[in-house]
């Protein structure tokens, strides 16, 4: 369910310039990060909230941290077959409020629960 970290990495390596940002990607960061998502997820469908809260909780993983992330998210959500009906700086903004240790695991579930619609939508 949850992606490999090589995969994440070489993903930014390969758009980071795209993105405007430096290259520059922790994979100890990236691999920790996904390793409390999978144990954060019971099933498919609290994947994409485990994502978006482990990324907001390790900020280093990426230069572009917001950027790649969001991207992590979206993506990920898609191939397990759901749309987030949210923004790009909507989730950008629960990272960054993660990060500060403004919200709880719990409280982004609920929040990505509310945009989160099964099939494409």
């Amino acid at each position: 369910m949850i992606p490999e970290p090589e995969v994440i990495t070489l993903a930014y390596q390969a758009i980071a310039a795209d993105l405007g940002v430096a290259p520059r990607v922790s994979e100890p960061a990236v691999r920790a990060a996904l390793r409390e998502a999978d144990h954060l997820s019971d099933d498919v469908y609290d994947v994409p909230a485990a994502l978006l809260f482990a990324f907001g909780r390790y900020p280093r993983c990426f230069a572009g941290f917001r950027a790649m992330s969001v991207l992590v998210v979206e993506w990920h959500a898609k191939t397990l077959g759901f749309k987030l009906e949210a923004t790009p700086l909507e989730l950008a903004d629960v990272l960054v409020r993660v990060a500060a240790r403004e919200m709880t695991h719990e409280e982004v579930r609920a929040w990505v629960v509310e945009r989160m619609l099964p099939f494409g939508g």
